[in-house]
């Protein structure tokens, strides 16, 4: 894998997402409508992000255990990134509190259109924290950041693989916190060596949204139809920004003692910020790095600017509509 395969993945789930929604507002368009189950449609949106990336890895004889990084973890290493997640939620609930000032719940709207009086929760809480967070990790904490990776650049290429995964979303309020997520998973995935801590996180943020989605759709669904004015958005904000501010702190602590204790785990954080060049000894003697390819390239500069427009396009339309 490299950067610029990396960006194909990206560009091709891009591409074929906003294929499958175009062809859905036809059918509506027409009068027709797609009717599919819960985890019908689970595996449409899910398959969608992870066959092209599997696809794009066998093609190009990836080594599968740079993709694929279940390395054993210890179950201390769990518990902390357990703790860890509980810390950055008032960051995810801040961010998510600022884009609702200029876009919808969109999380809120999906639990709508698919959790209905006949949804059971297992059901739920299998598609939605178990097969969601697996085909997301592995097609993105797995494929395309081991192409990313391959730059050197290790920071920039945590940050462009949140920025992806928060663009695969295709609306501004998933997009907001998923980054952040992004972000902390990726440090994670880097620091650990394993895909273990993100998969707990990314379980954790599923189940947590499973759960509120299935009570308010079964037991309250008044509050559904509640509508937020900006100042209580404002109050919000200012309540979670507090609370930010205090856990995101923690969180980070928890971060470092994370690295420590998983074997050479302090190393690779500190290589996170401070970059590593790799060298090789000329027949001469002389030292020489290595030439290492870009972390942005053509094909994902196309893939975001794509999924910004598609975006852009939908608030507007909501805008229109409100």
């Amino acid at each position: 894998m490299t950067p610029a395969r990396a960006g194909i993945v990206f560009t091709i789930i891009i591409v074929i997402s906003i294929g499958v929604s175009f062809f859905v507002s036809l059918l509506a368009w027409r009068g027709d409508s797609l009717q599919l189950s819960l985890f019908q449609d689970l595996f449409l949106s899910e398959g969608i992000v992870l066959v092209p990336a599997l696809l794009m890895a066998t093609v190009c004889g990836a080594e599968v255990g740079e993709i694929f990084r279940f390395k054993k973890i210890k179950i201390s290493t769990c518990l902390l990134t357990v703790l860890f997640m509980i810390c950055m939620e008032p960051l995810i609930s801040l961010v998510n509190s600022i884009s609702l000032l200029f876009t919808d719940n969109m999380a809120l709207k999906i639990a709508e259109e698919f959790i209905t009086q006949d949804t059971s929760f297992i059901s739920l809480a299998v598609a939605m924290a178990v097969i969601g967070p697996l085909a997301e990790e592995l097609a993105f904490r797995g494929v395309i950041y081991a192409g990313l990776r391959r730059s050197g650049r290790l920071l920039g290429a945590i940050l462009l693989q949140a920025l992806l995964f928060g663009l695969m979303h295709l609306n501004f309020n998933q997009m907001s916190y998923a980054f952040v997520l992004g972000v902390a998973w990726g440090i994670l995935n880097e620091v650990t060596g394993s895909l273990w801590p993100g998969l707990i996180g990314h379980f954790m943020i599923n189940i947590g949204g499973a759960i509120s989605g299935f009570a308010l759709v079964k037991y309250f669904p008044d509050a559904l139809e509640m509508e937020y004015s900006a100042n209580d958005l404002l109050v919000s904000i200012a309540f979670n920004a507090m609370l930010a501010v205090l856990f995101t702190g923690f969180a980070v602590l928890l971060l470092i003692r994370i690295a420590a204790n998983e074997p050479g785990g302090k190393f690779r954080l500190i290589r996170i910020f401070r970059g590593h060049d790799l060298k090789v000894i000329t027949k001469d003697g002389r030292e020489e790095l290595i030439k290492r390819p870009p972390v942005f390239s053509v094909p994902v500069v196309f893939g975001i600017i794509l999924a910004l427009v598609e975006m852009i396009g939908i608030l507007v339309l909501q805008m229109q509509v409100s």
